[in-house]
């Protein structure tokens, strides 16, 4: 996938989950546009681990391991974001990243174990 789709796909999930937020703690605006940069900078982030040389290019950062690793600090760091806004800004990094992987694994290629 190309970086310009993953950078859209992170920014509609980014919204989608900041709706969430603002709905029910109602975070900042700049806590918002900071979260936006996080989670643009976690939807590139492992391509820039491993860059897309060729199909071979996931390893451990485009792995299922690394889906669940990211999957669970994700959750466990949007849980804390009610309480602290520095950790919804957190939690989008990894959410940008979890949508990285999941669309990763949607190719034909898929996701590494």
């Amino acid at each position: 996938m190309k970086r310009q789709q993953h950078i859209l796909i992170g920014t509609v999930a980014f919204l989608l989950y900041s709706y969430i937020f603002y709905v029910i703690i109602k975070i900042s605006m700049n806590g918002i546009a900071y979260a936006f940069i996080a989670a643009v900078i976690g939807s590139i982030i492992p391509d820039i681990f491993e860059a897309p040389t060729n199909w071979m290019h996931r390893g451990l950062a485009h792995s299922k391991r690394a889906l669940k690793l990211t999957g669970k600090i994700l959750a466990f760091t949007s849980l804390i974001g009610i309480f602290f806004s520095i950790s919804y800004i957190i939690s989008s990094f990894f959410l940008g990243y979890v949508f990285h992987l999941l669309a990763d694994a949607t190719t034909e290629v898929g996701l590494p174990d």
